[in-house]
């Protein structure tokens, strides 16, 4: 009997699974045969020699060139000196693309945090109506100068990435919608940052609860330390004496803010010297997880949202 298989006939017995067997024994023995370790061509097992003097880290013309240029076989390790050599500090990297791209500290409002309501100018496309475009160039012709007024929920991302997230309620009664914008602090569209209110969240670090609440309970109260605090400058300027105004800082990210997370002491940037422990959280935990979680404020009327 035969079979027919890839349009040959393949016959079936004792000899031809033998004869089947020996060819993929010999053809299995080819494709694996180990002779040892075969070393790897030195063009891949050397590394080469790459200049890193523009982020400051490593002087390669340094490096001893015995130690450069050994090579090392597939199963032997190097040692750390060599990786040493090699390592590129990440944040004298991400300093040297901040201070390509970040706005003068002055551009930000003196202690700008989550839950303040403010005014954003920024540039946008002008309306052109659909037509066809080769070209990604933009020219201030082509942009216009709007607004977008709201509440901060919180400031994320590091370096010249950072981002704040305003929310706004946009409409009247039950057709009004919440729109959220997100920002880049530094991008070069953004004009301007006024602040129009500062609002008070106690111990929280970013204000998402503002996305449930609902009706009259959509409001953060005033601040009323660093409400005095505008007042203070603002009359430091009417008199001309910007001078006694201290600079203000870069918006910061919630973890690092008061109280610090517990995993900030595994850093590579912890300082222990500047940490000041009166300003952290001193409740158990008990009262952070249960008190504080299920702590809940009991309105006068007795009714939801007001």
């Amino acid at each position: 009997m035969a079979a027919m298989r890839c349009g040959r006939a393949v016959p079936f017995g004792r000899r031809a699974v033998a004869m089947t067997a020996l060819f993929a024994a010999a053809a299995f023995a080819r494709c694996f045969a180990f002779t040892g370790p075969r070393p790897l061509p030195t063009s891949v097992l050397r590394v080469p020699k790459v200049s890193l003097r523009a982020v400051d880290t490593v002087d390669v013309d340094d490096v001893d060139e015995t130690e450069e240029k050994s090579s090392y076989a597939w199963d032997e390790e190097p040692s750390k000196a060599w990786y040493a050599t090699r390592s590129i500090d990440r944040h004298k990297v991400n300093m040297k693309f901040f201070d390509m791209f970040k706005k003068p500290v002055d551009f930000f409002p003196h202690k700008l945090q989550a839950g303040d309501t403010i005014r954003v100018h920024y540039l946008e496309a002008k309306p052109s109506g659909d037509k066809e475009t080769r070209s990604f160039s933009v020219t201030k012709d082509q942009l216009r100068e709007t607004y977008f007024d709201g509440t901060i929920l919180n400031f994320r991302g590091d370096y010249h990435a950072r981002t704040m997230t305003v929310r706004a309620m946009i409409g009247k009664g039950v057709d009004s919608v919440g729109y959220e914008f997100l920002f880049p602090i530094h991008s070069p569209l953004i004009t301007r940052i006024q602040v129009l209110k500062r609002g008070f969240i106690g111990r929280n670090k970013n204000a998402y609860f503002m996305r449930a609440m609902v009706g009259k309970r959509n409001v953060i109260p005033i601040d009323q330390e660093r409400t005095e605090m505008d007042k203070t400058y603002a009359n430091l300027r009417i008199d001309g004496r910007e001078d006694e105004i201290p600079s203000p800082e870069y918006p910061q990210n919630e973890w690092d803010t008061y109280p610090l997370p517990v995993w900030k002491q595994d850093m590579a940037d912890w300082n222990e010297e500047e940490y000041d422990p009166d300003k952290v959280d001193q409740r158990s935990e008990y009262e952070r997880r249960v008190i504080a979680k299920y702590k809940m404020r009991v309105s006068r009327s007795g009714k939801y949202g007001t």
